[in-house]
Parts: structure tokens; sequence; C-alpha cells
């Protein structure tokens, strides 16, 4: 029986990943630029009574997309979320015989996600007569986020899908191997 595991970040396994994490450095300062529009919000509305239309609807936006593109950075590090709790009561061959299936897992998901997603986007961006348009909130700001939002998940499905396909081949290349 293996000794558990601590619960650490490790290196990204392929040149996919690498990237990820550098783009990744970039997306989490959305975070801070939706506090901070949301401040200006906070102090417009309450301050000078002069609420903003656009502030609300751009800051989810701005989160939702950072919270789709988390799932594919905590999966270039291996941190996501895991019970080990049982996994680790098996060998070594066993617990690596888990993890592809894992992967395998993440990957049919990524293809479901995907394909979902492309269905809402291409009704996003191309209107039942087949022209090319945005999607519009419908809001006050009637913005096209929702579309922005729609073709930035389908991405990130997209490149989990490669992600999965890479950590699969790659553990499977290195199943007979003892780390």
């Amino acid at each position: 029986m293996s000794e558990p595991q601590e619960a650490v970040i490790s290196d990204p396994e392929t040149t996919l990943d690498r990237w990820v994490l550098k783009l990744g450095d970039v997306v989490m300062w959305l975070y801070v630029i939706a506090v901070l529009i949301s401040f200006y919000e906070v102090i417009m509305r309450y301050f000078f009574d002069s609420p903003t239309v656009w502030v609300h609807e751009t800051t989810i936006a701005i989160v939702g997309m950072s919270m789709a593109y988390g799932g594919i950075y905590c999966y270039s590090t291996d941190s996501h979320i895991r019970v080990t709790l049982v996994r680790d009561l098996f060998p070594r061959k066993i617990q690596k015989i888990i993890s592809l299936f894992v992967d395998s897992l993440v990957l049919l998901f990524s293809v479901g996600g995907g394909y979902a997603m492309y269905y809402m986007t291409s009704r996003a961006v191309i209107n039942p007569a087949g022209e090319f348009y945005m999607q519009r909130s419908g809001s006050a700001m009637n913005s096209v986020w929702p579309t922005i939002t729609k073709i930035f998940i389908l991405l990130v499905f997209c490149i989990l899908m490669v992600q999965a396909i890479l950590h699969f081949v790659k553990k499977i290349r290195n199943f007979n191997s003892e780390e």
C-alpha cells in the first residue's frame, strides 16, 4: 500500500499546459478589473446617484469567462479538487489506471461540453436565415457579452479537449515507468 500523497501543484505536463499557465497570468487580472469596475459602480450609485448601465453585465461576463478559464488552468497544474482517500489505498499501478480513467472522463466531459457550446455558440452568431450576427443580452445595455462569453467558453472546451488527449497519451506512455 502506498503512502498518501501531499496535495501539491505539479509542473505543467505539456507545452499547451505551459501556454495555458502563461495566459492564466493575464486572465487572473480580469478579476481585479471586475472588482475595480464593481467598486466604480458602488461609488457612482451611492455617492453620485448615477448608476451605470454596463457594470453588472460586464462584471458577470468577465467573471464567468475567468472561472471557465480556471478549469483548464487547474488541469494544467494537476491541481483540481479530488478525493484521494480511496485511491491512495491502492498500489501505484492501480492509481495510474484510476488516473487514466479520470483523464478519459475529462475527455468525455470536454467533448460533450464542447458539442453543447458549439451548438449554443453557433446559435449566438448565426441567425435562422444563416447570416452572421451577434446575440445580444436584451438588457438596457443590450451588449454582445453573451456571444463573446459563449465563444470564449467554446474555446476553453476545445483547449480542455486537447489537454485531456495530451495528458492521456502522456500517461499511457509513462504507464510502466516508476514515478
